[in-house]
């Protein structure tokens, strides 16, 4: 396409030099006009060759989409067949100029115009698929394609679960039963650092791709809520001397160990403040010192052997147990004894509570059994007079942030935002934490975040 381009201009300053080639401008011409219907087929022929790769191991290897659109299937296998008929026929005649003719540039036009009907069938049968499962808008169209074509073998999907949630790498199949010939049915989930989380009962992959990744998101936070129930009974034992914290923590999840740490803190804080307002001088004091004892005893157990799982996992703990440590020293340093200090409601509470009475199903869309059921107990989080339900997104074993004051009003902002159902944008120099800030707090909320770029060169 250089040597076109250089040869066009070449053609260009011959004919500008006036008398020098009227005896031969004819041929100029005949050559500027060759070059010229060149430049224009070739271009087309390279469009359509572009478009057909991209489609031909759509339409031509994938049954799911040749079942899905049969029409544009057909019409599909046209236009291939028209396109390598003609890829022949140029390998016969490898003279450019005698290949591009205008006949030949009108069926490439024709082609490009079935390609293109083909392809907005395809996207719109995509659209589809990703209203049925809303994560399916984060992956490339390739990456779902993929995922479609092989929607009955449930292992090669899985290979994509890392794209579709924050925490989640794939489940750990069940052998398959006779008959079948792939696996359905899991018992587990692995994170992307290896964690294994046991499923609530068996989970069985049926029905539409979409339709049983659907149901495995809800298996996801059905299980860790279920989890979360059973630690939150067990912590109870923590100061009884049956069952240390620094040996509780090792019988679950870093995320659901995390979370029940911050709910017993929440309550043993709220706690601390009713018997503040009750008389008692020193209970703010005394929940300093049990937490201090229990941050105590995770410092001495991460000093030990551990597997890297456990290591990280008392890390997180430890990171938020000191923060929350500080905010409670802070009080006793200033005397807070009320609850409904600023102070106080800054902070991001978790509580575990069931109050059939509450506001929350007009603040937020009851979408999961345990929220829709007036006799269970609810995550609920608060900071200022912003709250939601807990919604259990798996996060595995990530690296929780240091919080710092900065982070305790970035907090602040954001979910104030999501109050108002706006946005947030944090502004500041590269690599000061924006973006990581807002993880952590979606993280922190159980909310899946996706990271995106959002500059003029992505489409």
């Amino acid at each position: 396409m250089e040597l076109l381009d250089q040869n066009s201009l070449d053609l260009m300053g011959m004919r500008s030099q006036g008398k020098y080639v009227e005896f031969f401008l004819p041929l100029v011409e005949d050559w500027r006009e060759k070059l010229g219907r060149v430049d224009t087929v070739v271009n087309e022929w390279l469009k359509v060759q572009k478009n057909w790769r991209v489609l031909v191991n759509i339409f031509m290897g994938s049954e799911d989409i040749r079942m899905q659109l049969p029409e544009d299937t057909k019409l599909f296998e046209g236009v291939d067949n028209d396109f390598k008929m003609m890829m022949y026929e140029a390998f016969a005649q490898p003279n450019v100029v005698e290949a591009c003719t205008n006949e030949r540039g009108d069926v490439l036009k024709d082609i490009n115009a079935k390609i293109n009907k083909c392809e907005k069938a395809l996207n719109d049968y995509l659209e589809q698929k990703k209203k049925a499962f809303p994560r399916f808008y984060f992956l490339s169209n390739q990456s779902l394609l993929t995922i479609l074509s092989n929607g009955q073998n449930c292992p090669k999907v899985c290979e994509y679960l890392g794209d579709c949630f924050d925490g989640l790498r794939t489940i750990n199949f069940l052998p398959a039963l006779p008959g079948q010939e792939w696996p359905k049915t899991a018992d587990s989930m692995f994170s992307k650092d290896d964690e294994v989380i046991p499923f609530h009962g068996i989970f069985t992959c049926e029905g539409a791709v979409e339709h049983w990744l659907l149901k495995l998101e809800l298996k996801m936070r059905d299980s860790l809520y279920e989890v979360l129930k059973d630690a939150k009974n067990t912590s109870e034992l923590w100061d009884t001397g049956d069952k240390p914290r620094e040996d509780w923590v090792e019988g679950y999840c870093a995320q659901i160990a995390l979370l029940t740490t911050q709910i017993v803190w929440t309550e043993d804080t709220t706690r601390a403040f009713d018997e503040l307002s009750g008389g008692s001088e020193s209970a703010m004091k005394e929940a300093l010192e049990l937490i201090r004892a229990r941050l105590k005893g995770l410092i001495n157990k991460v000093r030990l052997d551990l597997t890297n799982i456990e290591r990280w996992k008392i890390i997180n703990i430890i990171t938020i147990d000191v923060h929350s440590r500080d905010v409670v020293e802070k009080f006793v340093i200033n005397k807070v004894s009320e609850a409904e200090s600023f102070w106080w409601l800054a902070q991001l509470k978790f509580y575990w509570e069931n109050k059939p009475d509450s506001d929350m199903a007009q603040r937020q869309a009851l979408r999961y059994p345990w929220e829709i059921d007036k006799t269970s107990n609810k995550c609920i989080i608060r900071i200022v007079d912003w709250f939601r339900f807990y919604t259990f997104e798996y996060v595995g074993n990530a690296i929780r942030l240091v919080v710092t004051p900065l982070t305790d009003r970035c907090y602040i902002t954001l979910t104030q935002a999501m109050n108002l159902t706006m946005g947030g944008a944090p502004a500041g120099p590269a690599g000061t934490g924006k973006t990581e800030t807002i993880k952590d707090l979606g993280r922190g909320c159980g909310i899946y975040v996706v990271v995106f770029n959002c500059s003029d060169q992505m489409n």
